[in-house]
């Protein structure tokens, strides 16, 4: 049937994943019958939760008109006026079925639009399984495969992708301003784009610095290369994307996640003179099409999951984010484990490090024994959350439900640290 029983290698881990029955608000139930709160919240995709009435009544009234058609729909439109009134930099917008497909269709666009190949994105950045996007996600922590960390190589980080395809992408890392001012001195007249998350995800939920993001704005308008700000999961911490929070404009930025409420999607979308090269009545229009782009359930779900999450839900669930981030620091603290305790508003990462985390490889160096223990632990206190130990909160949430998240992770950790 199934490899390994799974279909979807990032929701694996060992000894085996839990089978869920149903779920709703921040909680759902396994098929023995347990109950977890659910903070990982299909990692990040679900801002309010599990089954939503608003989105649910969406669904199921569109689900009598039918799901999908061969045409333009209104609920497109719609969607796409919700997203484009939200971030600014934003002038025109297309729909794919995933955050991989925004960014393969950004990535090709930025190349369509300068006449250049390269690539240059962030190691350890994660930007769906794209073949160009698949290097340096995880390379290993070895200078002789990977490079010294303030001038990495480009790895390919899963068999099955052309070797070449790494000749094709420069990496460097995270919050470094030299190693970024030096590539693009280098290449900067052979580099169609930069692809950088604002706020790391998979790496560890990582904040950006502002002089290091203003660097790469700049640096890119110089050199006429096109800034993409991959925000498929950090949309959710800004009304307008976490652009607004650095009060910067990309000149493409990808979705997915949160906009489809809980359905299949991404879009990709910026600058018109970028954007108008998908208009299928010019000539030589570039080609992005997908049978289920903006199908009619996905469009119908994200129109709801976005008209129920305004400005003062945002900064709510970014609040009850403080307030896990605090908790696990002195959960740590209480323990004497050392730790760090990483992200931005609603997003939050826990790692097992004394150093500071500030890009991918100060938190790849942190005991990833002791980040499994903890998972684990977790689980059989009844907390859902990613291996990697990454956290997000929902329009669910209050703040007694990330009481109780801090409270069953300080007994996680006493257990852990007695041990």
């Amino acid at each position: 049937m199934l490899p390994g029983g799974d279909t979807r290698t990032v929701a694996f881990h060992a000894p085996y994943p839990l089978t869920v029955a149903e779920g709703s608000g921040c909680r759902f139930t396994d098929l023995d019958g347990n109950e977890y709160i659910d903070t990982l919240n299909n990692y990040t995709s679900l801002i309010h939760g599990h089954a939503h009435p608003a989105v649910s009544a969406a669904v199921a009234e569109q689900l009598r008109k039918g799901t999908s058609y061969a045409t333009a729909i209104a609920s497109q439109t719609r969607l796409g006026e919700i997203l484009t009134e939200r971030v600014s930099s934003v002038d025109l917008i297309r729909f794919t079925n995933s955050g991989t497909e925004a960014n393969m269709n950004a990535i090709r666009a930025a190349r369509a639009f300068t006449g250049r190949d390269l690539i240059v994105k962030i190691e350890g950045g994660y930007h769906g399984t794209y073949d160009d996007m698949e290097v340096s996600v995880h390379p290993p922590l070895d200078d002789e495969i990977a490079g010294p960390e303030h001038a990495p190589l480009a790895t390919l980080d899963t068999r099955g992708i052309p070797r070449n395809t790494a000749d094709n992408v420069l990496v460097v890392p995270f919050n470094d301003e030299a190693a970024l001012r030096r590539v693009i001195r280098e290449r900067g007249d052979e580099i169609a784009a930069l692809i950088v998350e604002p706020v790391m995800g998979s790496a560890g939920i990582i904040p950006g610095n502002q002089s290091f993001l203003e660097l790469a704005r700049s640096l890119t308008a110089q050199q006429g290369i096109v800034l993409i700000f991959d925000e498929v999961m950090t949309f959710r911490l800004e009304p307008g994307g976490v652009q607004e929070h650095y009060r910067l404009r990309p000149d493409l930025t990808s979705f997915a996640k949160i906009i489809g409420g809980g359905f299949p999607v991404g879009a990709f979308g910026g600058r018109a003179a970028i954007m108008e090269q998908y208009d299928p009545n010019r000539p030589g229009a570039l080609w992005q099409s997908g049978t289920f782009n903006g199908n009619a359930m996905t469009m119908v779900a994200g129109i709801a999951a976005m008209e129920h999450f305004p400005a003062n839900e945002v900064r709510r669930i970014n609040q009850l984010g403080n307030q896990l981030r605090d908790g696990m620091r002195q959960a740590l603290a209480n323990a004497g484990i050392a730790g760090q305790v990483t992200g931005y508003g609603s997003m939050v990462g826990l790692h097992f490090t004394s150093e500071p985390v500030i890009n991918y490889r100060s938190a790849a160096q942190g005991n990833t024994l002791l980040k499994r223990a903890v998972h684990l632990g977790l689980l059989n206190a009844g907390v859902f959350a990613a291996p990697r130990l990454m956290f997000c909160t929902s329009t669910a949430m209050d703040e007694s439900v990330i009481d109780d998240v801090v409270h069953r992770l300080e007994k996680v950790l006493s257990r852990v640290a007695a041990a």
